[in-house]
């Protein structure tokens, strides 16, 4: 469906020179004859290549107009209300080249605004009241969710060096708890002493806490020093 609104205003020179100057805000087509400019917006076109207009600006002698369409279901307030600043654009433009009557803005101005007037009720000003009072909140919350990953990075950093400081520590304590070689040759002497130079290797491991590869090794330290011999069987 095509709507129209109507602007009185007088030439007060050829706005040929207007073209360039509109140039620039995207119209689509853009064409001047004797007695008026026309610019358009297209938006593409039909299943018959006929080209869809969105909305057009004719100069004429006496008048402004815009001709704009209204696509099915879609709302007559909320197409005027998307067009109407680009219109005043316009012709705020083109004062140079027309004197624009006022009063014949007004009713169109003061229409739109009285169809807001009533779609806008307490209830949405106070939905728009409440709309900023979780904007608020959400920039408020989403410093503190910085802050948090930010102190998360940094604990996990820590984390990470207390674990790696744990393990050396425990490689260190470890050693420390490690039976030394003098007193393993001592304990072994001593075991051998008191059983006859018998000694299973698994036994005297598991009441020294010393792996059996550790007893081995003692032992081999023991006949390389000379204080026992290894037992020919």
């Amino acid at each position: 469906m095509e709507e129209k609104i109507t602007v009185s205003a007088v030439r007060k020179k050829s706005p040929s020179s207007l073209s360039p100057m509109l140039g620039g805000l995207g119209f689509s087509r853009i064409s001047y004859t004797k007695d008026r400019l026309v610019v358009e917006r297209i938006i593409g076109e039909d299943l018959k290549g006929k080209p869809n207009l969105d909305y057009r600006i004719v100069f004429l002698e006496d008048s402004i107009e815009l001709v704009y369409e209204v696509p099915p279901k879609a709302s007559k307030r909320a197409r005027l209300l998307g067009l109407l600043p680009v219109f005043l654009d316009v012709l705020v433009l083109s004062s140079e080249f027309y004197d624009v009557s006022a009063p014949s803005i007004f009713p169109h101005v003061q229409s739109l605004l009285s169809d807001i007037q009533k779609v806008i009720g307490k209830d949405v000003v106070e939905l728009s009241a409440e709309l900023e009072d979780m904007r608020s909140k959400f920039d408020t919350l989403n410093s503190r969710y910085k802050d948090l990953v930010s102190s998360s990075e940094e604990n996990a950093r820590i984390l990470l060096e207390s674990e790696r400081r744990r393990d050396e520590l425990g490689a260190l304590v470890g050693k420390l708890k490690a039976m030394s070689d003098d007193r393993l040759r001592e304990e072994l002497y001593l075991w051998l002493k008191m059983r006859n130079g018998n000694i299973d290797i698994y036994e005297f491991g598991k009441a020294h806490d010393v792996p059996s590869p550790r007893v081995e090794e003692g032992l081999d330290m023991l006949i390389k020093e000379g204080y026992i011999k290894r037992r020919l069987e």
